[in-house]
């Protein structure tokens, strides 16, 4: 049996409580950060499958925390927000943030698959 996938949740307030309870709710391991330093702490002892950053911080904040996870711990991000503009963040996934949470896991469920994928391990994508 496969173990359940690790998600880091990036986020504030009570929307982030109630994702990560789906998210747990649907099988995902998920552990919660609320700052740079967090997910630092959180990304160096441990191994996830995928990052998601939500809508609560400023738009500076939320592009540095793509640029971090994806750059140094090299993990797929999905990127929950309220507007378009923030489409310009380079994210692997943009959930709108009144999408149901069936969304995100349809998102997390591509994204683990693309990553499984012997094309994607190889470089063969494309």
């Amino acid at each position: 049996m496969a173990s359940a996938a690790k998600v880091l949740s990036v986020g504030l307030g009570d929307l982030v409580s109630s994702r990560n309870a789906a998210l747990r709710t649907a099988g995902f391991d998920v552990i919660a950060a609320i700052s740079i330093e967090e997910v630092f702490q959180q990304c160096v002892p441990a191994r996830f499958d995928v990052a998601i950053v939500g809508h609560a911080f400023t738009i500076h904040e939320r592009a540095e925390f793509v640029r971090c996870i994806r750059g140094i711990f090299r993990l797929p991000v999905i990127l929950i927000a309220a507007d378009e503009a923030l489409t310009s963040i380079q994210a692997d996934s943009h959930i709108h943030v009144e999408a149901p949470a069936e969304d995100l896991v349809c998102a997390i469920n591509r994204i683990i698959e693309d990553k499984r994928s012997p094309d994607m391990q190889f470089g063969r994508a494309g």
